[in-house]
């Protein structure tokens, strides 16, 4: 079924969510602002999807064993907030469970499980991130192979949009695989590298291309073990060119120059002030832990979103999101549901570069929560076969 006929086909409330949620989705690319962002997630999805809740006393809200298990994540969370004191965290967690809750049970999910939607995705983010880049040369606020540091809109930073990129090419990539549009999967591969490697400059989203390239491959091998020559070839093939690229590239040198920025120092560091504080109950969500590192960089979060978790409210919570997120995942894989892999990809990259998404809207709702929440959207469950 199409983008469009989707669209057509949902009515009431869900016509009106499923609308507002690529509006929200689409904020972040043309709004210059975060106050802006959450103005239209407030506006157009907060408050009405808390009118719904109201209205039907809840009678709409279907519990299944994924959403159950995002409850509990939630109140494990409320509960280190409350025992930090802060209220502005519970405020965050009632905008957390808002999304969840109207993703999940209030939008239809099929526009957003169509060919079209994921390829447009794809190609809307990279034309965003391109367009910019040329735009900021041609004005000179940023030199070629300079990284550019800061995105016109909402989507600004290097780190999380190189993320999203990855992500969106994931999603894609089943569309161009079955529909086989190779000169478009080998374009959209071309783009993504080039705006990771030379534009923004970052290692999150080029370890996310590895770690699908690493997935793709163990699936074919595990399907068909002649595919092992072909893949031994196009990693070597792949190896030689990164070589050479670190050699005639400046901008790819220095990326491999950065090392692990301090990442294995930075994660003992915190660990041990978690450790210190309680495994159990962590040290709060506003632990005001400055780090600096023996290169004398200052870090103020752990940059690995997992860690932040245990950091900010205990083992038990973070338990409690790897259960859910091992479910929701199992899900996706019964199903076939190509939003899996966008969120393994997220969580092994946000694995490097994360903090947490209890927040307003954040970078982190796109990768965690949109995808989390769709997978365990009950309200269509027919997905084209060898998704």
């Amino acid at each position: 079924m199409g983008f469009v006929r989707c669209l057509k086909g949902a009515y009431g409330w869900s016509g009106y969510f499923t609308v507002a949620l690529l509006l929200f989705i689409v904020s972040f690319l043309i709004l210059p602002t975060s106050k802006m962002v959450n103005n239209v997630y407030y506006v157009f999805l907060a408050v009405p999807a808390l009118g719904c809740i109201i209205v039907s006393r809840g009678r709409g809200v279907e519990f299944s064993l994924g959403f159950s298990l995002w409850v509990c994540v939630c109140f494990c969370l409320a509960l280190a907030g409350i025992w930090s004191g802060d209220g502005r965290w519970l405020k965050y967690i009632l905008y957390t469970v808002l999304f969840v809750v109207l993703v999940s049970q209030f939008v239809d999910p099929r526009p957003f499980r169509t060919p079209f939607f994921a390829r447009g995705l794809f190609w809307v983010l990279g034309g965003y991130v391109l367009g910019s880049a040329i735009v900021y040369w041609v004005i000179g606020r940023y030199a070629p192979g300079e990284r550019v540091l800061w995105l016109p809109s909402r989507m600004t930073g290097p780190i999380y949009t190189s993320m999203w990129l990855a992500c969106c090419f994931t999603l894609a990539l089943p569309v161009w695989v079955e529909q086989r549009r190779w000169f478009e999967l080998f374009a959209a591969l071309l783009l993504a590298v080039f705006c990771m490697a030379y534009v923004l400059q970052s290692r999150s989203g080029l370890l996310g291309m590895v770690a699908l390239g690493g997935l793709v491959a163990v699936g074919l091998v595990l399907r068909r073990v002649r595919h092992v020559l072909w893949l031994g070839l196009a990693a070597s093939l792949g190896a030689l060119l990164v070589y050479w690229a670190t050699l005639e590239i400046p901008e790819v040198a220095r990326l491999f120059a950065r090392a692990d920025s301090g990442r294995f120092e930075l994660w003992g560091v915190f660990f041990s002030e978690w450790v210190k504080c309680g495994v159990w109950l962590g040290c709060g969500v506003n632990p005001n832990i400055d780090v600096v590192l023996s290169s004398g960089l200052s870090i103020q979060h752990p940059h690995n979103i997992f860690l932040a978790l245990g950091l900010y409210s205990g083992l038990f919570s973070l338990l409690v999101f790897l259960l859910t997120m091992v479910v929701i995942l199992r899900q996706a894989w019964k199903r076939r549901d190509p939003w899996g892999g966008y969120l393994l990809l997220a969580l092994i990259m946000l694995n490097f570069d994360g903090d947490r998404f209890i927040d307003n809207p954040n970078e982190l709702w796109l990768l965690v929560l949109l995808p989390a929440a769709l997978i365990i959207n009950k309200r269509d469950v027919s997905l084209p076969n060898g998704r």
